[in-house]
C-alpha cells in the first residue's frame, strides 16, 4: 500500500490497455471496474445547504403531520390522504422534477430523492406510495413525453396536488412482461378518437386519480395515452383487500369503448415501450430510497422497546443477540443509503451544465437515468431487503407485541412486503442487473473486457490512497472481489456468449456479485472521503462489517458459477487459481468484535447515527 500526496490522473495503463477513469464518472456501472483509489461517490456528507433546508422542511413535515395522521392513514381515508396530498403540493414536495413554467421546483435528482426520504421520516407507508407513484410513474412520463400543450394541461395541477395522477401498465397475464399486454387501443373511423378495450389491474391511486397514464397495442405497436377521469368507457373496480400498505387506493381498471382523444396519446405511437420502462428506473431508485428511510425508522422504534422492555431483571438490549440483531440493521441500512446518494450524485453529475431550457433536455435526462439501469435496480433491491431484515427482526426484538397491532411494527411488517414486489420484483431486477452488464461489456459501453484483460494480471493491484484506521486488508479484499466478479463475468461470457441473459442459474449469482461490489465499492468511498471527526472513526466498524458479510456472500456466490461452469481438471484448476488469490488476503475478520464497536456507538447516541 503506498501513500502519495502528489495529484495523480486516474488511468489505469498496463500492456497497450489504457483506462481513463475520470471520464467514467457519472456512467452507469462503471463502479464494477474503477478502484478504490480511482473513483469518487456522492454521499450525504456533501447534501449542499439547500439540499438541507429541503431535508429539514420535510422532515418537520413528516414528522409532524404525517406521523401524527398514522392510524387514520392506514384506514383508505380517502378525504384525510387527499389533504394530505395537496398540502405536499403546496409545500412543493409534489413538483420538484416538473420544470418551472408548468408550476413545478425543476430541482436535481438528489433533492428529489432526500423529500422522498424525509417525508417517510412520518412512518406511513400508504401515503409514501400514493405521493410516490404520482410524483414517479404518473408524472414523469408528461414530463419526458408529453406536448407543450400536454404539459401545460396537466403539469400545474399535478404539481400543485390539485389533480392527482396513477400508472396503469400490469395486466393479469402481464406483469414483468408488460409489452405482451393484450389492451388494445383503436382509430375510430372520425380520426377523432383511440377506442381502447381491456384490463389493467393493481393500479395505484386509481380510485383516486384525476388522469392516468395507461398503455394499450395500436396495430401491435406499443403506444402511451392520458386518460382523463371523464373519459367514457373507463370504469374503476373495487379496492384490492390488500395485506399490507391499506391506506393506499389499488383497484382494477376496465376500459370498454373507452374513448381518448388522439391528442392525448404520449409521444408517439409505438413509443410505449420506452415510455413504460424508463419512468421504472427512477421509480426503482427512489423506492430504494424510500426503504432505506424505513430501515432507519424501524431501528429506532425497535430500539425504544428494547431500552423499555426488561426480561430477567435485565434491559432486553443488554443482551448480545439483541445487540447482533441491531448492528446489523445499521449497517444494512448505512449500505443503502450509501447506494442511493451515489446514484443521484452520479446521474447530477451526468447533467451538470445541461440546458434546461433545450429541446433535448429531456431526451438527455431519461438517457443517463437508462444509463444507471443497474445502479437503480441495486437500489431497490438492497433497500428492500435491507427494509425486510430490519422489520423481520424488529418484530423479534418486540416478541410477542411484534405481533400484535397495538404496535406499529406488525403494520411496518405487513407494509414492508410489498417492496420486494413493486417496480419489478427483485428477482426481475436481479436479471436486469446481470443481462444490462452483459450488454455494456459487449456493446463496449464501459471498458469491461479491458478491465478483465488488466485484473487477470493481478487481481489485488496496489491502491493509491492513505490508509486510516486500520483498513489495509478491507481494500485488499474488495479490490480482489472486484476481480472475481470480473473473472466470473468473462468465464460465464465466453461459455454462453449473448445467451448467458437467458442462464439465469449463473445471472443470479453475479448479480448478487455486483451487488455486494457495489456496496463494498460504494460504503468504502463514502468512508474515505468522511471528514476526520464526522463519524470517521464510528464509521469504520460499520464499513468492516458491511466488508466482511459482502465478502462472504460473494465467494460463495462466485464459487457456485465456477462449480456450475467447469469440471474435471479445469474445474480444479480454476478453484486453484481462486484459492491462492484468497490466501494471498490472510483475512479473517472478527464480526462480533466489528458489531460490538457498533451497538457500543449505537447505544451513545440512542438512534441511528450515521445521517
Amino acid at each position: 500500500m503506498v501513500e502519495n500526496d502528489k495529484p495523480k490522473r486516474a488511468i489505469d495503463s498496463i500492456g497497450g490497455i489504457e483506462i481513463d477513469y475520470d471520464k467514467l464518472y457519472g456512467r452507469g456501472g462503471a463502479f464494477l471496474i474503477t478502484p478504490l483509489d480511482k473513483g469518487k461517490v456522492f454521499s450525504r456528507e456533501l447534501f449542499s445547504e439547500d439540499h438541507k433546508m429541503f431535508d429539514q422542511a420535510a422532515r418537520e413535515y413528516g414528522e409532524t403531520r404525517i406521523l401524527k395522521s398514522r392510524e387514520d392513514l392506514n384506514t383508505l381515508n380517502k378525504e384525510l390522504s387527499l389533504e394530505i396530498f395537496k398540502e405536499m403540493g403546496e409545500l412543493g414536495f409534489l413538483g420538484v422534477d416538473v420544470p418551472e413554467e408548468f408550476g413545478g421546483l425543476a430541482l436535481d435528482k438528489t433533492t428529489s430523492c432526500i423529500i422522498v426520504e424525509a417525508l417517510s421520516s412520518g412512518r406511513n407507508a400508504s401515503i409514501m406510495v400514493t405521493a410516490s407513484a404520482h410524483t414517479g410513474i404518473a408524472m414523469l412520463p408528461i414530463v419526458w413525453y408529453g406536448s407543450k400543450e400536454q404539459k401545460a394541461k396537466y403539469l400545474p395541477k399535478l404539481a400543485s396536488g390539485e389533480w392527482m395522477g396513477c400508472y396503469s401498465l400490469t395486466e393479469s397475464g402481464a406483469g414483468s412482461d408488460a409489452l405482451s399486454g393484450s389492451t388494445t387501443a383503436a382509430l375510430n373511423d372520425e380520426g377523432t378518437h383511440y377506442v381502447l378495450n381491456g384490463t389493467k389491474i393493481y393500479v395505484t391511486n386509481g380510485a383516486w386519480a384525476d388522469i392516468a397514464v395507461t398503455f394499450a397495442s395500436v396495430n401491435g405497436k406499443y403506444t402511451a395515452f392520458i386518460l382523463d377521469k371523464d373519459c367514457n368507457g373507463w370504469t374503476v373496480g373495487a379496492e384490492e383487500k390488500k395485506m399490507g400498505i391499506k391506506g393506499s387506493s389499488t383497484v382494477t381498471f376496465y376500459y370498454e369503448d373507452c374513448m381518448v382523444p388522439i391528442e392525448n396519446v404520449l409521444g408517439k405511437v409505438g413509443e410505449g415501450g420506452p415510455i413504460a420502462f424508463n419512468v421504472l428506473y427512477v421509480g426503482r431508485y427512489k423506492l430504494g430510497v424510500t426503504t432505506a428511510g424505513g430501515a432507519k425508522f424501524v431501528l429506532n422504534g425497535a430500539l425504544d422497546y428494547a431500552n423499555e422492555r426488561e426480561q430477567f431483571d435485565r434491559k432486553i438490549k443488554s443482551f448480545g443477540m439483541i445487540k447482533s440483531k441491531f448492528a446489523n440493521i445499521v449497517t444494512r441500512a448505512w449500505e443503502a443509503d450509501s447506494i442511493n446518494y451515489m446514484i443521484t450524485g452520479s446521474i447530477d453529475h451526468k447533467l451538470t451544465g445541461c440546458d434546461k431550457e433545450s429541446q433535448d433536455y429531456f431526451n438527455i435526462v431519461q438517457k443517463a437515468i437508462e444509463d444507471h439501469g443497474i445502479e437503480a435496480s441495486i437500489s431497490k433491491v438492497v433497500g428492500s431487503e435491507a427494509l425486510a431484515y430490519a422489520v423481520d427482526e424488529g418484530v423479534q426484538i418486540l416478541g410477542g407485541n411484534g405481533f400484535i397491532e397495538e404496535y406499529p411494527m406488525a403494520c411496518a411488517y405487513r407494509d414492508e412486503r410489498i417492496n420486494r414486489i413493486f417496480e419489478g420484483t427483485n428477482e426481475i431486477n436481479r436479471l436486469i442487473i446481470g443481462g444490462t452488464f452483459l450488454k455494456k461489456a459487449i456493446l463496449e459501453e464501459v471498458p469491461i473486457r479491458d478491465s478483465i484483460e488488466l485484473r487477470l494480471k493481478d487481481w489485488i493491484p496496489a491502491q493509491d490512497i492513505p490508509i486510516q484506521n486500520n483498513l489495509e486488508k478491507e481494500v485488499n479484499v474488495i479490490e480482489f472481489c472486484r476481480s472475481f466478479t470480473l473473472f466470473c463475468l468473462n468465464e460465464s461470457i465466453n461459455k454462453f456468449g449473448q445467451d448467458l441473459k437467458n442462464e439465469q442459474w449463473v445471472i443470479e449469482p453475479f448479480s448478487n456479485m455486483a451487488i455486494s461490489i457495489c456496496i463494498m465499492d460504494t460504503c468504502f468511498k463514502r468512508y474515505h472521503q468522511l471528514d476526520d471527526g464526522l463519524h470517521k472513526d464510528e464509521t469504520a466498524s460499520v464499513l468492516r462489517l458491511s466488508v466482511a458479510d459482502q465478502y462472504v456472500k460473494l465467494v460463495e456466490g462466485g464459487l457456485n458459477i465456477v462449480n456450475y461452469l467447469f469440471s474435471d481438471d479445469v474445474l480444479k484448476e480454476n478453484i486453484d487459481l481462486v484459492s491462492r488469490w484468497k490466501s494471498k488476503l490472510d483475512y479473517n475478520p472478527n464480526r462480533i468484535e466489528f458489531q460490538k464497536e457498533i451497538v457500543s456507538v449505537l447505544y451513545q447516541y440512542n438512534k441511528y447515527y450515521l445521517d
